[in-house]
């Protein structure tokens, strides 16, 4: 199956250029089924996963809410322990943008109709996790929810931080990260997950991907739970940090564009080759 918008998002994660905002509020999905089956359509134009589906996820939406997206694998970087990060802005489709999340590498697999104490049991280790967001099309603010799920749920690709945690650790339901851009302080208080719980969304993620690729969340694969602090737009020149106790600092500056051509671009330009 092809439509305008899967041709469209391919070529956008390919040879470019993005969709305009008018073309995005057109073609958005009717409803969030058509928007995962999108989702499922440019990953298998793009070659992005196998038969068993994604081995990266990300989660998002209010309690009662869930979303998610598949991420491919060549989207996601190892950060190593004490590392300052270069991101440019020219990397970016339309914009570059940070959530701070945790994210959980599953040592078992997570069957369809499983519980929430599955999916702690499950954990083999978790991760203080930075996601890069961004759109393949113009104007995000303007456009409906149905469109940015069907846009990988605006991601650009995930930074993985450091030394992970081994298990589950139930103290991480809250956690006070200490967050700031510059010299602003954004975050430094207790925080609460917006599904109450961080894994809460697992079982119905195990749901989907049956639903999606008639394959359970298979050992190993890593499901980036949700922002805490919700998503942080960053102009070329700010610098971003994340301290959280237990896990590795993050450290990150968006520069225009790279001076020096052997610079350690984390997660490339925003086009992936097919």
């Amino acid at each position: 199956m092809t439509t305008p918008l899967i041709d469209l998002l391919s070529q956008a994660w390919t040879t470019g250029p993005s969709l305009s905002a008018e073309q995005a509020k057109e073609l958005a999905p009717k409803d969030f089924p058509e928007a995962y089956s999108i989702q499922q359509q440019v990953g298998k134009a793009l070659g992005w996963f196998d038969a068993e589906g994604p081995k990266f996820w990300k989660l998002g939406g209010p309690k009662g809410g869930s979303t998610g997206a598949g991420v491919p694998i060549s989207l996601v970087r190892q950060v190593p322990a004490d590392i300052p990060v270069q991101l440019f802005s020219d990397d970016a489709c339309n914009f570059t943008a940070l959530e701070v999340e945790l994210a959980v590498r599953l040592g078992q697999p997570l069957e369809p109709g499983c519980t929430l104490e599955d999916a702690c049991a499950a954990v083999a280790e978790v991760y203080l996790a930075i996601e890069v967001c961004d759109l393949r099309a113009e104007n995000w603010q303007e456009l409906p929810p149905t469109y940015r799920l069907a846009d990988q749920q605006m991601s650009r690709g995930f930074l993985l931080t450091g030394t992970p945690l081994s298990g589950w650790r139930d103290e991480l339901k809250q956690i006070s990260p200490t967050i700031s851009i510059n010299d602003t302080l954004i975050s430094e208080g207790l925080l609460s997950h917006p599904q109450d719980h961080p894994l809460a969304a697992l079982p119905w993620l195990a749901n989907l991907s049956a639903a999606l690729y008639d394959a359970p969340l298979s050992e190993g694969t890593v499901i980036a739970t949700g922002t805490w602090a919700g998503m942080h737009l960053l102009a070329p020149g700010d610098h971003f940090r994340v301290a959280l106790e237990g896990f590795d600092s993050f450290d990150a500056t968006l520069d225009s564009a790279a001076e020096d051509a052997t610079a350690v671009r984390f997660l490339g330009a925003f086009k992936q080759s097919k």
